[in-house]
């Protein structure tokens, strides 16, 4: 006799159907994976961001005794580099966190349609972008943030 007769339940319909447990144990698996790559995520964005940091104090450092013109110029160089991180910033971790997160599967595939663009954005941005192969190029400091933030959207898309 099954558990279903033994407990007075009707028998499971259609295929594909599972138990409940088996749907929650589904769920969080996949919870944990969108939260591992919104941490791998996160770690690769504070990587470039101080890859970055230490490209602007190896610039800063060289030009310290230029003109003030000079420094002022390469100032307002160094600001620019910081749009990097204003357009490759913590949005796609954060929507990753909330499909995880989400108390119904419409509100998991909502957000994780959210991630989607945001992370088709954020690799247009990458490689639409002269200044990011620059940046990469400098004579100063190896920074390699296009690929450090590529493989970190590669850790988020796989999740997806």
């Amino acid at each position: 006799m099954g558990l279903l007769k033994v407990l007075n339940l009707p028998p499971l319909r259609g295929k594909g159907v599972q138990p409940a447990t088996m749907v929650h144990a589904k769920d969080e698996k996949a919870a944990t994976g969108l939260s591992r790559a919104a941490t791998a995520l996160r770690q690769a964005h504070g990587q470039a961001v101080e890859r970055v940091s230490a490209l602007k104090t190896s610039i800063r450092s060289h030009y310290a005794s230029g003109h003030p013109d000079l420094l002022q110029a390469i100032e307002r160089g160094l600001f620019k580099l910081d749009q990097v991180f204003t357009e490759v910033d913590h949005r796609l971790a954060d929507s990753l966190e909330a499909a995880g997160k989400a108390d119904t599967d419409a509100a998991r595939m909502a957000e994780l349609a959210k991630a989607k663009r945001i992370l088709a954005g954020y690799v247009g941005y990458l490689n639409s972008q002269p200044m990011i192969g620059r940046l990469d190029k400098n004579p100063f400091v190896k920074t390699d943030v296009k690929a450090l933030l590529l493989k970190g959207l590669n850790e988020a898309a796989k999740a997806l």
